[in-house]
């Protein structure tokens, strides 16, 4: 197990999800990464009352999306408390590049930002989100952040800032949206993402969802088989003409003025891949 490890790693996953558990510990032990496991707070076990005591009374929130933040949040009040600057952030079905071992053991000295995402959608509930291809700075080994126009979802792999979590503590109350989700709150981040090459994945765990009444399974996707390949995904997107569409879109939020004009925007590749390995 490596000893120069300069960035902690936390890894959230519920008790009762073994399989899951067993997998992130065993993918993560394969690449020396040392980590420290967090009981997720499990949000069907809570009752109906402690749920609406944290959540917006004009909110309705599923259970399990309540987890999801307040288990988050526990990894914030973990590096105020032990005044960690930064820290990366798994949930348990993230898969990580083996040269992220790199980027932990030597750390980032680049720091003028809240979040960087190893992986993440490409989008919000706001729209798509894209990324300053001017602005990309160094995160450690091959990898290079690139700053994005605003917060995308998910929160399977990132890095955040004791900053970032400080300001995310401070505004936690009560939850009006989730964890992932960031413009109602009232102060400014500065999003980064890990464009390319990937610094994560999904494992087809993330399939089954603790945080909707979404349940899904490997053999509901179509071309199974060639998930397996990064290059997949790429065909997809040109066949959808993503880049075409999502290049219109940038004239005109820019045109409208909700993008700066200044930055050469582009759009972030499809994120959420699932690889099978």
């Amino acid at each position: 197990m490596s000893t120069t490890q300069q960035i902690p790693v936390f890894v959230i996953s519920l008790a009762r999800a073994l399989d899951r558990r067993t997998a992130i510990c065993q993918h993560l032990s394969a690449l020396n990464i040392e980590y420290r496991l967090t009981d997720a707070v499990d949000g069907i076990a809570m009752s109906e009352t402690d749920i609406n005591a944290i959540v917006d009374k004009d909110r309705n929130m599923h259970p399990g999306t309540v987890g999801c933040y307040l288990s988050h949040l526990s990894i914030y009040e973990t590096m105020k408390l032990e005044n960690i600057p930064m820290a990366l952030v798994l949930e348990d079905d993230a898969r990580l590049n083996p040269d992220v071992t790199k980027m932990l053991n030597e750390g980032i000295s680049f720091t003028n930002w809240d979040y960087c995402f190893l992986d993440c959608d490409d989008h919000n509930d706001e729209g798509p989100v894209f990324y300053d291809a001017d602005s990309g700075q160094k995160f450690g080994g091959n990898f290079t952040g690139f700053s994005l126009s605003s917060g995308p979802q998910t929160l399977h792999a990132y890095l955040i800032t004791l900053n970032a979590a400080l300001n995310r503590l401070e505004h936690a109350y009560p939850l009006v949206k989730a964890i992932d989700l960031y413009a109602h709150l009232p102060y400014s981040i500065r999003f980064y993402a890990i464009v390319t090459p990937k610094a994560a994945w999904v494992s087809e765990h993330s399939l089954e969802s603790f945080t909707s009444t979404k349940v899904g399974n490997i053999k509901d996707l179509s071309f199974t088989w060639l998930r397996r390949w990064p290059i997949f995904y790429q065909i997809r997107d040109i066949l959808k003409l993503k880049k075409f569409k999502r290049n219109l879109m940038i004239k005109k939020l820019q045109k409208n003025g909700k993008l700066c004009v200044n930055k050469r925007w582009k759009s972030l590749p499809s994120g959420r891949e699932i690889l099978m390995r």
